[in-house]
């Protein structure tokens, strides 16, 4: 629970018992919700003893519907967490809407949710061209769907049964719910893996900058730090070397360790490689932590020259405002160097 509570950026997931919990997905009548819009397929999945069950749910016809809910509302009852994609937007807000309809479900308490879209996101971001389910499954998961059927293409199918009465067609379309479920637990147990040995699981280095900049967004500056040092060193590309060192050296900043921040800011500037941030943080340290204001305007003019020179390479707005910045900070600095 630890780690999928971090994974899901979530505190009450820290309850989440996967023994006690519903892999949850729906196939609808239309992708973007609305009263008009039924559940024609609810996939359930839970863990009964050693096994891993699916229940499946098929709306033969609309005014079967309550029966339908019903029954979902009572599995639903017995488990006290979910596991969703996008369910929290989508599938569960629906579900809701649905059974409060019926007069089903009256007081609807919301249960502990991990959205694995969310989660997702915060590992693969930038890593992936999307994160979709289809995408987590192929690049991430290595499943290999046969005999599906596109998303977009599910309602018209079920139009189609209702005008015609035949459910052949729909055969893939219960195949493509059933892996989406088992999709949703293999995916929960990667997210784990992810966030419990981020060095070992991650696939690329940008996969485990995107894990260090949300642990350090969220507070987690322990974890964060400890990634930022492993990509800090001499195993990764120089470019992601020296992010991980300025963000190493914002973390140590946050967490009073300044001085050993200015180290850091100080070897990027060293190293040859252009980081503005840098040059600012260690001219903000000096004037403010280290009192030594000579030594702020030094490296205040030194970033400054090497304004000058990248303008003249390739002149960019960025660069005057960078310079305004510096400025700025600059007359403030002769002002107390003048007292």
């Amino acid at each position: 629970p630890h780690y999928l509570r971090l994974a899901g950026k979530d505190e009450n997931l820290i309850d989440l018992d996967l023994q006690n919990t519903i892999f949850f997905d729906t196939e609808t009548t239309g992708l973007s919700g609305g009263s008009g819009t039924y559940i024609f397929l609810a996939g359930l999945g839970y863990f009964e003893h050693e096994k891993f069950i699916v229940n499946q749910f098929f709306l033969r016809h609309p005014g079967e519907e309550y029966s339908m809910l019903q029954a979902i509302h009572e599995l639903f009852q017995a488990r006290k967490s979910i596991v969703s994609f996008n369910g929290k937007s989508f599938d569960w807000p629906l579900l809701k809407s649905r059974m409060i309809f019926h007069r089903i479900w009256r007081d609807i308490e919301e249960p502990i949710h991990l959205d694995l879209l969310h989660a997702s996101r915060r590992v693969w971001k930038n890593s992936l061209m999307d994160c979709s389910l289809g995408s987590l499954e192929r690049e991430i998961l290595d499943v290999k769907r046969e005999g599906d059927v596109p998303s977009w293409e599910i309602p018209q199918i079920y139009f189609q049964y209702l005008r015609s009465g035949d459910p052949s067609p729909l055969l893939p379309v219960i195949y493509h719910n059933k892996i989406d479920i088992l999709s949703l637990v293999s995916l929960t147990a990667q997210l784990y893996r992810v966030h419990n040995q981020p060095t070992q699981q991650a696939r690329n280095e940008q996969e485990l900058f995107n894990l260090a900049t949300y642990y350090e967004k969220n507070n987690h500056l322990e974890k964060a730090m400890e990634l930022y040092r492993e990509m800090a060193t001499d195993n990764y590309s120089f470019s992601t070397k020296i992010k991980a060192q300025m963000r190493l050296g914002i973390c140590l900043k946050r967490s009073g360790e300044i001085a050993q921040a200015a180290e850091i800011w100080e070897e990027i500037i060293n190293s040859g490689k252009f980081t503005f941030e840098a040059y600012e943080e260690l001219a903000k340290y000096y004037e403010h932590h280290a009192r030594d204001i000579a030594k702020a305007r030094e490296i205040v003019l030194s970033c400054l020259s090497a304004i000058d020179v990248k303008e003249q390479l390739a002149p960019r707005l960025e660069y005057i405002q960078m310079k305004k910045s510096l400025y700025h900070r600059l007359e403030r600095l002769e002002q107390k160097l003048a007292q």
